[in-house]
């Protein structure tokens, strides 16, 4: 939502509080004409009032539901709102006991001793805990719907860029060129050796059975995506003799994580594209290292001579790349991409989820 809307309701929910509290006054006055000859009382009562809900709705709204219920921690909810409830009466209770009942206002230069009487302030002590308690719900309320419709639209805006980055995935991964290259190459095994270009083609069909299916989900256990990988890199592989052009290097155990599915793959895919030259010992240089909190990817590869850095920027886009970053961990990741005119790196670090098991 609009942070000028948002500050807009805000306003005119104050100002509608007021005129709320003004309109009570009046009604519990014998007449309209006593309601303002006793206008002291009624900047007593909506001073009071409007303290004790302002501090009863931004507690509730800035820090009980952000932090709780927001997390469906429903028993800390509880516990605290009843506790923000309770010192909000009991700072109204302390001011009944400190006698605090005459209230200084100045007005043409003079100054003004109100009383209040007990039954005044009894009525003001239990007004206030009932106003405390009914703002903290309405700020509840009002901040529950705003996350609300937060969620919805980032959800919405996360399909559109699912739906882009799907599809810029199935051009980048499932291309003519790559399919034409890959069988050709499988072709060519198949007179040398029939076994090794039969695992080739299995392998092809991994790759594409994953792409077509298993990318439907919003997460996928992680061993699969670095299953994918190695294969991806196994079929790109045939293309040359030399077993040192590309490294690939993971640590840590992928078993039981989770996360959004060819995450990773759009950077080796490029990768690839631009390090042409397989005769190069590391031309393209793949870490992965997992723990139970993030996974942290680096890939490096070389630019060929005759293309430039900023033609590395290519392949599925780094804005488009990370826009999905930023729907799929805001403020979360961090991704650094440098490139020279000798190579081009990335870095990601990035959250992973814990796979839930079932206990049945």
């Amino acid at each position: 939502m609009n942070t000028t809307i948002i500050r807009l309701l805000h306003l005119g929910y104050w100002f509608f509080y007021c005129l709320i509290i003004t309109f009570l006054f009046v009604l519990s006055s014998e007449n309209i004409q006593s309601a303002f000859e006793n206008w002291d009382d009624w900047l007593i009562i909506l001073a009071t009032m409007l303290l004790t809900g302002f501090i009863s709705f931004y507690a509730f709204y800035g820090w009980l539901v952000p932090r709780y219920l927001k997390n469906r921690e429903i028993q800390q909810f509880l516990s605290w709102g009843l506790g923000v409830s309770i010192a909000i009466t009991g700072l109204i209770i302390a001011f009944v006991i400190a006698g605090l009942s005459v209230v200084v206002s100045f007005v043409f230069g003079k100054v003004f001793f109100v009383s209040v009487s007990f039954g005044e302030l009894l009525f003001l002590l239990i007004g206030s805990a009932l106003v405390a308690v009914v703002n903290g719900l309405i700020g509840t309320v009002i901040r529950g719907s705003i996350m609300w419709y937060q969620d919805i639209h980032v959800k919405e805006m996360l399909a559109n860029k699912t739906l882009r980055t799907e599809l810029a995935l199935l051009k980048a991964q499932i291309n003519p060129h790559f399919l034409f290259n890959t069988l050709n190459n499988i072709d060519i095994l198949i007179e040398r050796d029939a076994p090794r270009a039969s695992l080739y083609l299995n392998k092809l069909s991994d790759l594409l059975r994953f792409v077509l299916y298993e990318t439907q989900a919003e997460q996928i256990p992680l061993a699969k995506e670095l299953e994918y990988i190695r294969k991806y890199i196994e079929l790109q592989k045939i293309r040359t003799t030399n077993g040192q052009f590309v490294s690939l290097q993971i640590d840590g155990k992928p078993d039981g994580l989770l996360i959004p599915p060819m995450l990773f793959v759009p950077f080796i895919e490029n990768a690839f594209k631009y390090a042409t030259n397989k005769k190069v010992n590391d031309a393209i240089r793949i870490r992965i290292s997992v723990d139970d909190e993030q996974i942290h990817f680096q890939c490096v590869n070389v630019i060929d001579r005759g293309k430039t850095a900023q033609d590395a920027h290519g392949g599925l886009g780094n804005d488009l790349i990370r826009q999905r970053l930023t729907l799929l961990y805001p403020n979360k990741h961090t991704l650094t991409i440098r490139a020279t005119d000798d190579d081009y790196s990335v870095d990601l670090r990035a959250p992973v989820k814990t796979h839930e098991l079932s206990p049945y």
